[in-house]
């Protein structure tokens, strides 16, 4: 069984909802209201109120299983819980890799939009990173992880200071654009308000950074250990994290759409062209005031900065929890006398930095990231449905009605999401996680700790139905590159079909109730020592 360490409990439910909003509220606001509008129009509206919808239907499977099982770096032990070692292992990786590359997507955002100042932050016409920007960038990785290694608590303290700031900057912002230049009839250009009709409105979700923007909700997940009064603090900070950042984002996409000029949509939403695609936002309010431009900037530094905080954070936690389960070296597990997973915290640094390397730009992160995110949402409707069957007795706080139709939806929302991200993205990823299972077997091969894992490979097959049928139909389908033989609107009744199988499979060979049940009261033992 996994080794729970048992954290201080000391966030309470305001300081753990800023901590996702600080989370959410990263560079995905400087960057998405630009692609979403490339992709869908004044569609973009309608994908940031349905992604939001969306991502709350996720977030709520998350509230169930978060307040049964309140531990650090939840997304390791759920899956351990409910389907053994191989599940545990691949999501446990997955969101892993996701918190520790998030960090290098918000210092990249930071240095595009820094890099209109001083140009010489990035290479001549693109948005890869200079030496220059690379050393900037391995310096702000180092202050942020050090940050993390001093303590957890002060770390939260500096982020809710700089919540309120990256609340309010957006905000004003948002406000001065529609008071300095506002055109109505830039929502219904050339007769159209959905431009690109609903293949651009999904488009923007995935590929415009839509999703990749409400990532940080799962902060709360993976702090949830460390949550004071975890039944009541869980639910709060999800529901009220995502509902304020959603306005926020609704806000700001309804000014950049309104403040465009006749020349900037001259070739139309698909070749929206600005003076800068480093750092669009500053185009746009730049003929607002210098004022204006003082507060963008600062919150380009501030707000990715805070974000990439928190998922040095749950990076950390969540490698920690993996060396509980034996999945990664034993060293990992270690802590600091001041309770810091500090060898943790260096390894995910490094890998952040490797990170900048093969993904040139903003953009190139995010889509791929995106891909990374849409996987690992499908831990909270799966786990929170075999939970059911396996502990139907044990009290939920938070008890999703009509379970079934919960965990087929978020399921069904996870399957979209990836699927939109297309196949360029898709088999990329594909091509990493056959990399990280080398990787793995090879540490198997000369640890004598790993090989006494059972990898529980029967239970782990509906998440091959998963991996697999995704990329099947992403390669037949119409997003990102695929071959276009499956036809928008039939690919997504295929996906239907498909998570009804993976759904089936993941109840049908989960862990027995018997292991679960064991496992689940050692670690109620382990939470209340």
């Amino acid at each position: 069984m996994p080794v729970v360490k048992q954290d201080q409990r000391h966030i309470s439910p305001w300081g753990m909802m800023l901590c996702s909003v600080s989370a959410i509220l990263g560079s995905g606001w400087l960057f998405s209201s630009f692609y979403s509008a490339q992709l869908a129009g004044a569609g973009a509206i309608v994908a940031w109120i349905l992604g939001g919808v969306l991502i709350l239907c996720v977030a709520f499977s998350f509230a169930e299983t978060s307040t049964l099982l309140p531990v650090g770096g939840g997304s390791a032990y759920l899956p351990f819980l409910t389907h053994g070692n191989m599940v545990s292992l691949i999501l446990g990786w997955i969101t892993w890799l996701t918190f520790a590359t998030l960090q290098s997507v918000e210092v990249q955002a930071t240095l595009q939009y820094l890099a209109n100042l001083w140009p010489m932050l990035l290479q001549p016409e693109t948005t890869s990173l200079s030496i220059t920007g690379m050393g900037l960038a391995v310096a702000l990785m180092l202050l942020f992880s050090s940050l993390n290694i001093y303590s957890l608590r002060w770390v939260i303290r500096l982020n809710n200071i700089l919540t309120y700031w990256k609340i309010l900057v957006p905000v004003m912002i948002a406000v001065a654009l529609m008071f300095t230049h506002f055109s109505v009839t830039n929502f219904h250009y050339q007769g159209h308000f959905l431009s690109n009709g609903w293949h651009g409105v999904f488009a923007a979700m995935s590929m415009g950074g839509i999703v990749f923007a409400f990532n940080g909700f799962k902060q709360v997940v993976e702090l949830a250990g460390e949550a004071h009064n975890p039944k009541r603090t869980i639910p709060f900070a999800l529901v009220g994290s995502i509902f304020i950042c959603l306005a926020i984002y609704l806000l700001l996409q309804v000014a950049f759409i309104g403040v465009l000029s006749p020349t900037e949509l001259m070739a139309g939403w698909s070749h929206l062209s600005l003076a800068s695609t480093a750092g669009p936002l500053a185009v746009v309010v730049a003929p607002v005031g210098v004022l204006a431009l003082v507060l963008l900037y600062s919150n380009a530094v501030v707000a990715p900065a805070g974000s990439a905080l928190m998922y040095v954070a749950s990076a950390s936690r969540t490698l920690h929890a993996m060396s509980g389960n034996r999945q990664m070296p034993k060293i990992f597990g270690e802590l600091s006398a001041r309770g810091m997973p500090v060898k943790a915290i260096v390894v995910n640094t490094v890998l952040g930095v490797v990170f900048f390397f093969p993904l040139p730009g903003w953009k190139a992160m995010v889509e791929f990231i995106t891909s990374l995110v849409a996987f690992s949402y499908s831990l909270g409707p799966v786990c929170v449905l075999v939970l059911r069957y396996q502990l139907p007795e044990e009290r939920r706080v938070v008890r999703l009605p009509f379970v079934w139709v919960w965990s087929y939806v978020g399921l069904y929302i996870c399957v979209l999401m990836s699927y939109w991200t297309g196949w360029q993205t898709i088999s990329k990823l594909f091509l990493f996680l056959v990399f990280c299972f080398v990787l793995y077997f090879l540490y198997r091969a000369v640890s004598e700790r790993a090989r006494s894992l059972t990898l529980e490979v029967r239970s782990s097959l509906w998440i091959w139905v998963y991996f697999i049928g995704v990329s099947l139909v992403s390669y037949l389908g119409t997003f990102g590159g695929g071959h276009g033989k499956l036809g928008f609107g039939p690919d997504v009744l295929v996906l239907a079909v498909l998570t009804a199988l993976i759904l089936y499979l993941a109840v049908k060979f989960r862990r027995t109730d018997e292991q679960a049940k064991t496992l689940f009261q050692a670690i109620g033992k382990e939470l209340a020592s």
